[in-house]
């Protein structure tokens, strides 16, 4: 469907149009500064120019010109400086807003944008044999955001966690599990004794090169298909799947598939051969097969002793992908260290013919660090585990509960308290650029006021509190026919009816930004806009009845939006705190 602001803005183009001054190609129109009292602008410099007029005296000329229509959304033009600004007619946008909210319900903000289209979003890729830690976390969250805001759209997203289940790694967890033992416990207490004798091995393979020809003679032999070594391997895939489900069913994180690396372990020799063929790559004197393309450091596809190394396997993933899924872009959520190596697979695969018809996308991420400003690292003892960082944000976020509302039963604590301390986590993450290196600060995370999810969530509570205390599900749907929108003239109703608004280009600028933090803000705007209306606007305690019922429709708007946009970021959102 076309929403109020797409609507608004084709009023705005057709009214321009029909002044005649205006060449179509020109008939582009912006959100104003903030600070200006519009809602849309039209710049007139360049029209101006076409013109010979100076772009005041466009913007004036225009002013004179424009007739607005009965019953338009179009309230009031006016000229300041070279822009023409338009502003909503007040009653009709509350009309329209409240209409749009009331028809779409959980479905408010999402469009058909991407119908037909395919986006594979590889995300998350822990490594099989280790837990998951707060280092996984981002590509995790970020990945399963950009999902959520893809299918939103219409877009058919596969989601694919690229297991890291082959390489040398795995041969130095099978040499190490040879010599000292397989462990004899399950889930993550069998992850956490793996991790030991990965790094009580690795740690001494430094000073015995035995040990390193070891590690790689296993992992050779796995890949060669060697029985016990293929046993372990497949023991380890189960028991790491299996540990890291309770996680992703924790932060409401689901995949369409889950093909670890070994699962192109068939296509490798081809693509091998394949570039070797169209003289991309050749063999070294040793043996090794080199790539080397302009602009860009020479790397390896295979190793001289014939082994694989990630980047083979990750153009073997891209030409499944292709083949198998017919993807228009494939999305790679995966941390900033490494931009390089996403520059030569993309560089190879292109070399090699096969992404004229997809776009390929790093969408690059910052590290995690302690309130010191130290990235999290094992070898530095700051490491904290994904598991034990959402049982400490549930237990936090426990603390809040039992202050803010004692009177709700135990049952019901724990789940809020869950709900709370894992949004805070995702929260922390998602409101920033990607980009940024964040920080994990409990009391920032979990306070209930400022930009946190623990306040996003207060505020879509105490919608669904006004309305519970007038009978009215959260989830109800309104008879606008026995309402009077056109009463929410209030300048705290009207901004509040903007915020609105605005969560279906919102959503539409996360998308093409790749940014989660769009609808983050959106949402920490709307919390903070609603939080105004609330002081200023009475709603059961309203002037009259209509008044107090077209409040309540504005409440309960707002809480569905809300609730959207808190979905889209993968946040639960409790009916009461």
């Amino acid at each position: 469907m076309k929403y109020t602001f797409d609507r608004f803005t084709a009023e705005v183009q057709t009214l321009l149009s029909t002044t005649k001054r205006i060449p179509a190609s020109l008939l582009e129109v912006q959100v104003p500064k903030p600070g200006i009292p519009a809602d849309l602008a039209f710049p007139t410099f360049r029209a101006a120019k076409e013109l010979g007029l100076s772009p005041q005296q466009l913007a004036q000329e225009l002013v004179q010109t424009i007739q607005i229509a009965p019953n338009s959304l179009i309230g009031e033009v006016s000229a300041t400086g070279p822009f023409l600004n338009f502003s909503f007619q007040a009653e009709n946008l509350a009309e329209a807003i409240l209409n749009d909210i009331s028809l779409t319900g959980v479905k408010y903000g999402h469009s058909d944008d991407g119908q037909g289209k395919t986006i594979v979003v590889d995300y998350s890729s822990p490594n099989v044999a280790k837990r998951m830690h707060v280092g996984h976390i981002r590509s995790t969250i970020i990945g399963q955001t950009l999902a959520n805001i893809f299918r939103a759209l219409g877009y058919n997203v596969i989601c694919d966690n690229h297991l890291g289940d082959w390489g040398k790694q795995f041969g130095v967890i099978i040499a190490a599990v040879m010599r000292d033992g397989k462990p004899q416990v399950e889930g993550e207490a069998a992850l956490i004794q793996l991790e030991e004798l990965y790094t009580r091995y690795s740690n001494q393979m430094p000073q015995d090169a035995a040990l390193d020809a070891e590690a790689r003679r296993w992992s050779l032999a796995l890949e060669q298909g060697d029985p016990a070594a293929r046993e372990l391997w497949q023991w380890c895939v189960t028991t790491t799947i299996q540990a890291n489900q309770q996680n992703y069913d924790r932060l409401t994180v689901s995949f369409d598939h889950a093909y670890g690396e070994s699962f192109y372990e068939a296509m490798l020799t081809g693509v091998i051969q394949q570039t070797i063929e169209q003289n991309i790559a050749y063999r070294d004197e040793k043996g090794a097969v080199v790539v080397e393309i302009d602009g860009l450091p020479s790397f390896l596809l295979q190793r001289s002793d014939g082994g694989t190394l990630y980047l083979t396997r990750d153009v073997a993933t891209i030409i499944f992908r292709l083949q198998e899924f017919q993807p228009k872009r494939i999305l790679y959520v995966v941390g900033s260290p490494q931009e390089l190596h996403f520059r030569q697979l993309f560089a190879l695969v292109r070399k090699m013919g096969y992404t004229a018809a997809v776009d390929l996308v790093h969408v690059a991420f910052g590290t995690i660090s302690d309130t010191q400003g130290q990235p999290l690292s094992t070898r530095r003892g700051n490491m904290i585990y994904l598991e034990a960082l959402l049982n400490e944000a549930m237990a936090r976020a426990l603390a809040v509960v039992e202050q803010k509302n004692p009177a709700l039963a135990a049952e019901e604590k724990a789940a809020v308290a869950e709900a709370v301390g894992v949004g805070a986590v995702i929260y922390n993450d998602l409101y920033q650029d990607p980009k940024r290196n964040i920080t994990l600060n409990w009391e920032q995370m979990l306070s209930t006021e400022g930009n946190s999810a623990t306040y996003l969530q207060y505020s879509y509570a105490r919608c669904c509190s006004i309305l519970r205390r007038a009978e009215i599900k959260p989830t109800e749907e309104l008879d606008l026919a026995a309402i009077q929108p056109k009463l929410l003239i209030h300048p705290a109703e009207q901004q509040l009816l903007k915020k609105l608004a605005r969560l279906p280009s919102a959503i539409k600028e996360a998308s093409e930004r790749y940014a989660p933090f769009v609808i983050a803000d959106w949402c920490y705007t709307t919390a903070r806009d609603f939080g105004v209306f609330f002081e200023q606007c009475p709603v059961l305690k309203a002037e009259t009845i209509p008044l107090r019922d077209a409040r309540l429709a504005l409440v309960s708007a707002t809480a569905q939006a809300l609730k959207n946009g808190l979905t889209l970021l993968g946040i639960k959102a409790p009916e009461q705190m």
